[in-house]
């Protein structure tokens, strides 16, 4: 009888240590790290269409999170890229845990290494991104490393240059378009393209610059005389002549855009962007920036840039105030360079062709920063008349934004510009 009572505890040990040991790996017994990936998994992104791909979740040294999914290509060159990003991610996340370690916090370590990828015309966009987080109990936290980088992957899965995705020739146009900087295509990290923009990433830096500029680049001849045509108050119901106008003479223009006036002509701005021109901000409403409060200049800024997002799905890339007016309050806001003008042609007052025309070709030289208004139609055929004469003269007509880049003029915040040189 005792050594069947025996055997009986024994055998009821024996199940409560199993069943003890899988209610411990199956709830709130599991490490913090385990219990973690549990609760709250991370959901690996989905609709990829590049090669094959390698996923992986697990936890690392016992206290850490990792989930990683990249792509396999079975181009040798693009797959070792890739994991080298991957590996850098790894190297930081191993730095990372340590010192979250030596700190002995309370939150849990977790790396996310994960990537998408949009089909283009011709090629792959692949972004490959991680994140890392120190999680609290909630699996809640905010990434403190974190990076981006996008690879645009060509039909044989190779990765594609600066020319094999913006065409023969982009990487010589962008070099002559950085002449006035610092910086080259030789040292180049990496680059991303969103639409009409176009950034440049340096290990030390980025500048963005518009696609529509670089196809356009190898167009203008820095050697050759060169006028920036401005247009103020619209968009209005002459925006497209005037596009289609500089459009007959191989050249753009900037129009400072009133926000208010967007909603009206949103199609005739976005005509003009897309024909590539410049878009500025001339600010919402035309009111004197001088003589109002902080809120006030903000509002007028920010509701015109908006108001251009909302048209072209781009903000406007420089800026004129009403009247040329900017106080030390106003330049402290807009924090840029402030554009102004050389040449006046006076076509609000007169509302005369041959009037604007005489101011224009009189008064016009190289490097000049002219001022119309596309609001009148008197303005639009003044400057046919005169177009037809500076074009026999050898002109180009460029955005404010070219003039500045091919005349060697980095710009600076809170300066005017009314000409280049100056």
């Amino acid at each position: 009888m005792m050594k069947k009572l025996i055997g009986c505890i024994a055998a009821l040990t024996l199940a409560a240590v199993v069943i003890g040991t899988a209610v411990y790996f199956t709830s709130g017994g599991l490490s913090p790290a385990k219990k973690m990936m549990k609760e709250h998994p991370y959901a690996f992104q989905t609709g990829k269409s590049l090669g094959s791909e390698k996923q992986d979740q697990f936890v690392e040294d016992k206290t850490g999170i990792v989930y990683t999914a990249y792509p396999k290509t079975k181009n040798t060159v693009t797959d070792q890229t890739v994991e080298g990003f991957l590996e850098e991610a790894r190297q930081q996340f191993g730095t990372f845990m340590a010192e979250h370690t030596a700190k002995e916090e309370e939150t849990i370590p977790q790396l996310i290494f994960d990537y998408t990828t949009e089909q283009k015309e011709g090629y792959t966009a692949l972004t490959c991104f991680y994140e890392i987080t120190a999680l609290n109990e909630k699996g809640e936290g905010t990434p403190a490393i974190s990076d981006t980088m996008t690879y645009y992957i060509g039909e044989d899965n190779a990765i594609l240059d600066l020319d094999g995705v913006l065409g023969e020739n982009s990487e010589k146009k962008l070099n002559l378009m950085l002449k006035a900087s610092d910086k080259t295509t030789e040292d180049l990290e990496c680059f991303t393209v969103d639409g009409d923009v176009l950034t440049l990433r340096w290990p030390d830096g980025e500048k963005e610059f518009s696609v529509q500029a670089v196809e356009r680049a190898g167009l203008i001849d820095p050697t050759k005389p060169m006028i920036a045509l401005t247009f103020d108050d619209g968009p209005g119901k002459y925006s497209r002549q005037f596009a289609d106008l500089l459009a007959e003479y191989g050249g753009h223009g900037t129009f400072f855009v009133l926000g208010v006036n967007v909603p009206t002509f949103s199609e005739s701005l976005k005509y003009v962007y897309e024909m590539g021109n410049e878009i500025g901000s001339h600010t919402q409403s035309h009111k004197n920036l001088n003589k109002l409060s902080e809120s006030g200049i903000r509002a007028e800024i920010d509701d015109a840039a908006n108001a251009i997002y909302e048209a072209i799905g781009a903000y406007p890339t420089v800026i004129r105030t009403p009247f040329g007016n900017a106080n030390n309050t106003v330049m402290s806001i807009i924090n840029g360079p402030m554009i102004k003008w050389s040449v006046d042609t006076l076509d609000w007052k007169t509302r005369n062709a041959e009037a604007v025309k005489n101011e224009i070709l009189q008064n016009t030289k190289d490097g000049d920063i002219v001022l119309l208004h596309e609001i009148y139609e008197s303005s639009y055929e003044g400057l046919k008349l005169a177009l037809k004469d500076l074009s026999a003269k050898g002109y180009q007509f460029v955005t404010v934004s070219e003039l500045m880049r091919y005349r060697g003029v980095e710009p600076e915040a809170k300066h005017y510009y009314s000409c280049y040189p100056e």
